[in-house]
């Protein structure tokens, strides 16, 4: 009996197709893929699946960007997971933590501290040591509230900080002066030291030139423009160096302003405005809808306002939910509630000074 043997080949097209663009865009603005920020914050929200506390820290010279990118790495991390809360802190509170953790609302919490560099010179060792000790014991402050914290901290990249302060899950630099090679390679790893050369290489390109050159093979280069959106960073996860690039917060929100990073103060006119509204907004819609409406926004945001006894109910149903013995939609259907979409009808429709509803 004759054997007969054959070889499908795969088609190179179909290998083609499966390669990712090494050039990609991002509301508008090209950039390589690998350099994504976006990447960085889905390794950090991955980890805050498993972990109750993480500690990000933002290394470099004044001016180099680490507020911006302390602000952008908040802002995409909340939402991701609306559950968290985002809080901008100076260097006095974060001397004094358990009373700073103690004044928050038992949701998850992004605390951002903002220039720690001097801390010991202002502050004093002792108030370190008191630091350090609150640090390590941060789950047990409020024992009874159980949430994750992500802890962002921003300074310069000096030795002399306390080893305890410098250790991280993740480490984002932002700059590197020549004098400051050793160091990086003292933290990242001999074997970084020509990647944390041409960081150095990058970032002087983008103080002189206004732009930084990535090298895609012996004759294709990738250019940025600095600041426009794009600042180069260099990035460590515990695994890996590697480079990415970050824009600003207001690019990322098209000029416009999260009320979750950044709420708007309570002034007097603020508060004239609030009672205008209140008053218009439950005659249009009854003070019950009102109310009821208030809360979903404020579910949206990871803020539990219910009743205690409707928490409890809550959390009851969740874990049937978890073990699989139960469908929430089923559940749904058994007490007639159904999905609904809406709009608002044109009597009902806000009146913004200065602006036409369609």
């Amino acid at each position: 009996m004759e054997t007969i043997i054959r070889t499908i080949e795969r088609p190179e097209s179909l290998t083609a197709k499966k390669k990712k663009p090494v050039v990609i865009k991002w509301k508008g603005e090209k950039m390589l893929r690998s350099q994504s920020i976006n990447a960085c914050v889905d390794d950090i929200y991955e980890s805050s699946r498993s972990m109750e506390f993480i500690k990000i820290n933002l290394i470099g010279a004044s001016s180099s960007g680490k507020t911006t990118l302390g602000q952008v790495l908040a802002h995409s991390l909340h939402e991701m997971d609306s559950s968290f809360e985002v809080h901008f802190f100076k260097d006095e509170e974060l001397i004094d933590f358990r009373a700073t953790i103690e004044s928050l609302s038992p949701n998850n919490q992004i605390l951002v501290f903002d220039d720690l560099s001097g801390l010991v010179s202002k502050f004093g060792k002792s108030a370190l040591d008191k630091l350090k000790a609150e640090l390590t014991t941060v789950r047990h402050i409020n024992d009874q509230v159980d949430r994750k914290i992500i802890m962002i901290l921003n300074f310069h990249a000096q030795k002399t900080l306390d080893k305890f302060i410098r250790i991280s899950n993740f480490t984002f630099y932002t700059d590197c002066q020549n004098e400051e090679r050793g160091y990086l390679e003292e933290l990242l790893g001999k074997n970084q030291k020509s990647k944390i050369s041409q960081f150095a290489k990058l970032r002087a390109q983008s103080r002189m030139y206004h732009k930084f050159t990535f090298a895609l093979s012996s004759k294709n280069y990738f250019q940025y423009i600095d600041g426009k959106p794009f600042r180069v960073l260099l990035y460590n996860n515990g695994i890996s160096t590697r480079f990415v690039v970050s824009p600003q917060l207001s690019w990322i929100l098209d000029g416009k302003i999260c009320n979750i990073c950044k709420p708007p103060a309570k002034t007097e006119e603020s508060k004239t405005n609030l009672e205008n509204f209140v008053s218009d907004y439950s005659k249009k819609f009854g003070k019950g809808i009102a109310k009821r409406a208030v809360e979903l926004c404020l579910m949206r945001q990871g803020k539990n306002v219910q009743p205690k006894r409707v928490a409890q109910a809550e959390k009851y149903i969740s874990q049937y939910i978890n073990e699989k013995k139960i469908n929430l939609e089923a559940l749904a259907e058994k007490y007639n509630l159904k999905q609904v979409h809406t709009q608002i009808h044109p009597d009902k429709q806000p009146n913004f000074e200065g602006k036409n509803n369609e």
